[in-house]
């Protein structure tokens, strides 16, 4: 008896610290309110009813079984409800509310009517069968959109709400279908085992939620640090990591790499005029026309301000030239929706092709210097410098590539 006890005060120890983990993530910036709560009181919850486990012995009129089993009932409850508002779905609590006021009643029916104690258990176990299969539910439809380690935890998450339910469905056709009832029971497993088992089982579902929850967070921070607060676009450094991979691979496989340089023109003035709110309407407004204009596998980056950067992989500079003129009509056909009038803007492009053996810094240099020579063209235009095949050669003019009418 006493290892018996021992067990279920570790099974409430584990309980305790996952209770302490959840709170830590939930005020972990970038979590925000994510139904991380939800789980700490479940595993506060679980760490009650293995202490009320075991007590039974010591006080065994005042702390039944059948109050044990429903904490658990209410702690799995919790966890379906914080899982679905993790993962931005309606977290049904008035339907899990109901469900446990359905076990509080027919426990209290089954002991006042002095109906045998397979009643109460019966309900108990048809409830944790439901209750993981629901989690199940929530946390299968996310495991196509897991990577590595938050694919592995759904999963893990998935196999042990799976074992929770199918101990559910044992323990059911036990009390339920075996036609021996009471006589079989007394043959069966010590009374309470199945709620220690249950205890263990959701503080394995709350270690595989919580490996889920940390990965959810360090893919929100690493986006975070390589995006964009206000356009969603890589950084500054993030898109100098991706030119310099981009180079890397254009070397290793002799294919060809384009960039662009792009500055919205006279945006100071913009910001006079409208407000600073309104060019930050204009800087995301843009944005959504550089994701619209290039092609999948580019990089798109705002690199400070109202300057952004275009990596073309595979792309000559024909075929850059082609989507930067694309992009500058698109702006000029697309002001910025904004009151009382639309914000109507331009962009000046330079670009170049990369030579090679070219490094990163020299080949946005040169695109630099083509954004340069389009801005003193008048801007509104897309510019760019035929790529010199020799080194040392006499550099040919730059060439100006198209203007607006």
């Amino acid at each position: 008896m006493f290892q018996s006890q021992v067990s279920m005060l570790v099974a409430g120890l584990f309980g305790l610290q996952m209770a302490v983990v959840f709170a830590v993530l939930q005020r972990t910036p970038g979590m925000g309110r994510a139904g991380l709560n939800s789980w700490a009181v479940g595993d506060l919850l679980v760490t009650a009813a293995t202490v009320l486990l075991a007590a039974h012995d010591y006080l065994p009129e005042w702390l039944t079984l059948n109050l044990a089993d429903m904490v658990m009932t209410a702690a799995l409850s919790l966890m379906v409800y914080g899982t679905r508002c993790f993962f931005g779905r309606r977290g049904r609590a008035g339907a899990l509310c109901l469900l446990n006021l359905a076990v509080l009643a027919g426990a209290v029916y089954f002991d006042w009517s002095g109906a045998p104690p397979s009643g109460p258990a019966l309900l108990f176990a048809l409830a944790n069968i439901y209750l993981p299969l629901a989690l199940l539910r929530v946390v299968a439809a996310q495991v196509p959109a897991k990577r590595g380690t938050g694919r592995l935890a759904a999963l893990s998450l998935g196999l042990i709400a799976l074992a929770c339910a199918g101990m559910g469905v044992y323990q059911a056709a036990d009390l339920a279908l075996l036609p021996a009832g009471l006589a079989w029971l007394a043959k069966g497993p010590p009374e309470g085992t199945f709620t220690l088992l249950h205890a263990f089982g959701i503080v394995s579902l709350s270690v595989s939620f919580a490996l889920m929850a940390h990965d959810s967070l360090r893919r929100r921070l690493e986006h975070r640090a390589s995006y964009d607060d206000l356009t969603d676009l890589l950084t500054r450094g993030a898109y100098w990591e991706a030119l310099e991979d981009a180079c890397k691979q254009a070397d290793r496989l002799q294919r060809p790499l384009t960039v662009a340089f792009i500055d919205l023109d006279h945006f100071k003035a913009i910001n006079d005029l409208y407000g600073h709110l309104a060019g930050d309407s204009v800087l995301r407004h843009f944005s959504g026309l550089l994701r619209k204009s290039v092609r999948t596998g580019d990089f798109v980056g705002r690199l400070g301000g109202e300057e952004f950067g275009i990596v073309m992989p595979d792309a000559s500079l024909d075929q850059g030239r082609a989507i930067s003129l694309r992009l500058n009509m698109l702006v000029r056909a697309t002001p910025c929706p904004s009151e009382p009038d639309a914000i109507s803007y331009t962009v000046s492009v330079g670009m170049a092709e990369r030579l090679p053996g070219e490094g990163a810094d020299a080949l946005m240099r040169r695109a630099d210097n083509a954004l340069y020579d389009a801005k003193t063209m008048g801007r509104n235009c897309v510019s760019t410098q035929p790529v010199e095949r020799i080194a040392g050669m006499a550099k040919t003019p730059r060439m100006r590539i198209s203007q607006a009418s």
